[in-house]
């Protein structure tokens, strides 16, 4: 399925997949990833080599008329596209709500149950309220994007409370968001996760392929991660790195009229912090580190992974030059799933991302319902991860996939068809 794929004039042939059909309606995969593997067979210079690809390796061919954002665009139900007020707010109040409930109640747990118990207590509260922290900074993400009302007022107000609650700068992490949707899988241009060209023979390369290696890759992502990338720009592309979410002076991400957005930010940060400092001193700042920090930090985490697993698997390539384009890179997304009860709980971040990342300003609930009509429009194009379970659980199944991840998809190679492939 690639006639017409734009590459250098010494592949002679590429065949993603088994399949000879172009249709917007080809044969769908399995929604397993690694249900099967398929070849890449390439002519080059050398001969035909053989090389290992499963099928989320299938790459739309460029130009192309069966498959355009309009075609996507005809393919969903036009009312799924219109934003809900009551809607948005509920899931909104619903989220607030969980996240006071739940620490009121693990504050009373923790004075009336045997000490022994408390441990227990707070690992479960830290599980849970990581998840509802998260589904706010989603709802958060969904106003910057304009997708959470039809106001753009209503949107900044909402998001700019939330994120700065937590820890967050709105504006400034919006402005640079809009370039990461515009610049998928763009090795220059790209925003986050943009992965290193270095040699896969390097002993740092080959370290961070251990499992000693990986397990401190995803230490740092942890606990350090989401700010390394606010502060220094790290997993961003290499000629953006050490630019800062906080400085409007940092050129690479911001034009001179987004500096009063980039203060405004700062303020909000300011302000949190402000607030954090005078809850520690009422109440000590043991119980800030407990109530806030730790679910905090998870969702930090959330972030990070959740970006890292929608964009990266080592059969989904990345490209430069001409070989980019704006809906190559959008369809470069994988849809993934933690389990029906996370998925809905993180507002389906997680398991409708490809038809996000092509309407970027569709409400979360209409891209879950537009997701089917889009899995069908696109045929081998449309790329998932579904499935996978480690102790029968999807969740546990994910973060396994995601140490897989990290594993695998360390640094990437150019390929004979020009795209850069995880070597």
């Amino acid at each position: 399925a690639t006639s017409g794929i734009s590459r250098p004039s010494n592949v002679a042939e590429v065949l993603l997949l088994p399949s000879t059909s172009t249709d917007a309606a080809a044969p769908q995969l399995p929604e397993d990833c690694s249900a099967r593997r398929t070849y890449l067979s390439i002519m080059g210079k050398g001969g035909r080599a053989e090389v290992q690809r499963g099928p989320l390796s299938a790459t739309i061919p460029e130009p192309t008329k069966q498959i355009t954002k309009k075609s996507v665009r005809e393919s969903i139900p036009p009312e799924l596209f219109k934003r809900s007020y009551v809607r948005s707010f509920a899931h909104l109040a619903l989220d607030v709500a969980s996240v006071i409930f739940s620490a009121l109640v693990t504050q009373q747990l923790v004075s009336l149950l045997p000490a022994i118990c408390t441990p227990v207590i707070w690992l479960c509260y830290w599980f849970y309220q990581g998840i509802n922290f998260t589904a706010l900074w989603v709802l958060a993400h969904e106003c910057g994007h304009g997708g959470f009302t039809d106001s753009k007022l209503v949107n900044d107000i909402v998001g700019f409370i939330l994120h700065s609650s937590l820890l967050t700068p709105y504006f400034s992490w919006a402005i640079t968001h809009a370039k990461h949707h515009h610049y998928t899988n763009h090795m220059t241009e790209g925003e986050t996760w943009v992965p290193s060209t270095a040699n896969a023979e390097k002993p740092a390369v080959r370290f961070a392929k251990t499992k000693v290696g990986t397990l401190r890759r995803i230490a740092a992502v942890a606990l350090v991660g989401w700010y390394m990338y606010l502060f220094n720009n790290d997993t961003g592309s290499r000629q953006n790195r050490g630019q800062s979410h906080f400085s409007p002076r940092s050129k690479a991400l911001f034009r001179p009229k987004d500096a009063n957005y980039v203060r405004a930010s700062n303020a909000g940060m300011v302000a949190m912090l402000g607030f954090l400092a005078a809850a520690a001193a009422k109440v000590g700042m043991y119980q800030v580190f407990m109530i806030y920090l730790v679910p905090q930090t998870i969702c930090n985490f959330y972030l990070c992974a959740i970006t890292f697993m929608q964009h990266t698997h080592a059969d989904v390539p990345h490209f430069e030059g001409s070989d980019w384009t704006w809906l190559r890179g959008a369809l470069s997304t994988i849809d993934r799933s933690m389990g029906s009860w996370v998925d809905s709980k993180l507002h389906h971040i997680v398991d409708s991302h490809v038809v996000h990342h092509i309407f970027s300003d569709m409400p979360f609930y209409g891209a879950k319902e537009a997701t089917p009509y889009v899995k069908e429009h696109l045929g081998i194009y449309y790329k998932s991860c579904f499935g996978s379970r480690y102790l029968g659980s999807e969740y546990l199944g994910y973060w396994m996939d995601f140490y897989n991840n990290m594993r695998e998809s360390v640094v990437v190679k150019k390929g004979d068809d020009g795209f850069l492939w995880f070597n």
